[in-house]
């Protein structure tokens, strides 16, 4: 697979370097012109023979204790990719101290164990291992990337990592600093201010609506707090693993037994509570002095389990996130001029689904943008796409999916994904009949259903004209 996708790569890399070689500036002479000779009509180019892309087997390694991992084996690769996910993100933060999720994977690499985080950093470096740590919405976030030959130290120092991060105080300040300059450069950036007065306004009281961190929230943030989060949070009830690379199931298991079995076993977090946005179709404005308007818009969307979301992501495409292709950009951008950027996304949060929309728009020509999008929206969702665009986005859609295998990290984090939405562990073998099994009908009704103008709710951050 992976030569497969390099060969791929490399075909354009040439094609494209073999057009932009520099030219040498050689004395130029002039010689009289060869004779011409007559060129042969239809000429037959030989046949390109399409790589074909074989889809990668996934394997359930299970440990003595019943630590479950998802493995993709890929041997043409010196490289072994984890992704770990904990359930309980952001917004599992108490409301006194948001941003504690944030800033405990920020200090997660930060020194373990008896290794400062001096000494921590200097040993990854050595061994070209990597560590990422995170924290989104509803998920704590692990990484690691090593070459094979450095895996048992690497999984080692992952263990300790997620065991024994050691929060050293200084280190906990300094990435406060970090965390106190994100927050005042939020104060002077439109498109974070729409983000926030966004999640505000459509969430409420809602965890979901104050997951944005304060200064006095970031310094109530105690050592204490910290540790009770990697205790309550790293267990394995809640844990989700993925790994790829040159790592067979055999060798895996011991290593996934030793770096996770120390985790406690049952973890104590509190899940935020599903929530549906019921938004009306108006506009929000917030006075701010600058000359482009930056622009939130949506509502409630289509769950991941629900039966019509493969008709919901066709949709979608075609409607906003298919880039140059999609009607909005077509419409608003292409056609008109009034925007710099537009299109929409599904957020397939388990508990609040949505479809969020974006904008960015001269003051001028805000009010003419908006109109506009408000218009398309009602008319796919009354007539839905036409049959060529259907079509078209199922072969994108399809054509496209081998490029989430283009590294053992994107893998391991796509095996990740597909245990955390209960998406089947065949998941890869059914992914293009779930996408090619949409009907025209299906897709004009999803798209009545996923697209409710009378819901329609923007947050405009600027200083419109007209609006």
């Amino acid at each position: 697979m992976k030569k497969q996708i390099v060969f791929l790569v490399t075909c354009l890399i040439f094609a494209s370097t073999s057009i932009a070689q520099p030219v040498k500036k050689n004395k130029i002479t002039v010689k009289k012109p060869a004779t011409v000779q007559k060129v042969e009509q239809n000429v037959e180019l030989p046949k390109i023979t399409p790589v074909p892309f074989h889809i990668p087997p996934v394997q359930k390694v299970v440990t003595d204790s019943g630590i479950e991992a998802w493995l993709i084996e890929e041997k043409s690769t010196p490289v072994i990719a984890v992704n770990v996910l904990f359930k309980g993100g952001k917004a599992s933060d108490p409301k006194r101290l948001t941003g504690l999720s944030t800033l405990a994977m920020s200090l997660m690499d930060e020194g373990s164990g008896r290794y400062s985080g001096e000494q921590f950093t200097e040993i990854l470096a050595e061994k070209a291992i990597a560590m990422q740590f995170g924290a989104s919405s509803d998920t704590l976030s692990a990484s690691l990337e090593t070459l094979r030959a450095n895996k048992e130290e690497a999984f080692e120092l992952f263990r300790l990592a997620l065991h024994s991060p050691r929060f050293d105080r200084k280190a906990i300040q300094r990435m406060k600093e970090q965390m106190y300059a994100g927050i005042d450069a939020r104060k002077g950036n439109p498109d974070a201010i729409a983000a926030e007065r966004w999640a505000r306004l459509v969430y409420g009281d809602h965890p979901y609506g104050h997951m944005l961190p304060t200064k006095r929230t970031v310094r109530s943030i105690t050592r204490s707090n910290l540790r009770t989060l990697v205790s309550d949070r790293l267990a394995r009830d809640n844990m989700i693993i993925g790994v790829a690379g040159n790592i067979s199931a055999e060798e895996l298991k011991p290593l996934i037994e030793k770096t996770f079995a120390d985790l406690p076993e049952k973890s104590r977090v509190t899940f935020p509570e599903p929530f549906t946005a019921e938004l009306s179709g108006r506009i929000d404005i917030l006075s701010m002095d600058v000359p482009q308007s930056a622009v939130l818009f949506g509502h409630k969307g289509i769950a991941r389990n629900d039966p019509d979301f493969y008709a919901a992501l066709l949709v979608n495409y075609i409607f906003g996130s298919g880039s140059f292709s999609a009607r909005l950009f077509d419409e608003v951008r292409e056609k008109k001029g009034l925007a710099y950027s537009v299109g929409t996304t599904l957020n397939v949060n388990p508990n609040a689904p949505m479809i969020v929309g974006y904008v960015g728009s001269d003051n001028a020509k805000l009010a003419q943008a908006i109109e506009i999008i408000q218009e398309q929206w009602k008319k796919m969702a009354k007539e839905g796409p036409y049959a060529q665009e259907l079509q078209d986005a199922k072969t994108y859609m399809t054509g496209s999916f081998p490029m989430a295998f283009t590294s053992s990290g994107d893998l391991a984090s796509f095996l990740a994904g597909m245990q955390y939405y209960d998406l089947g562990i065949d998941y890869l073998e059914k992914y293009n009949d779930l996408i090619n099994s949409v009907t025209l009908a299906q897709a004009k009704k999803t798209a009545a259903k996923l697209l409710l103008p009378d819901s329609l709710f923007f947050v405009v951050v600027g200083k419109p004209a007209n609006l």
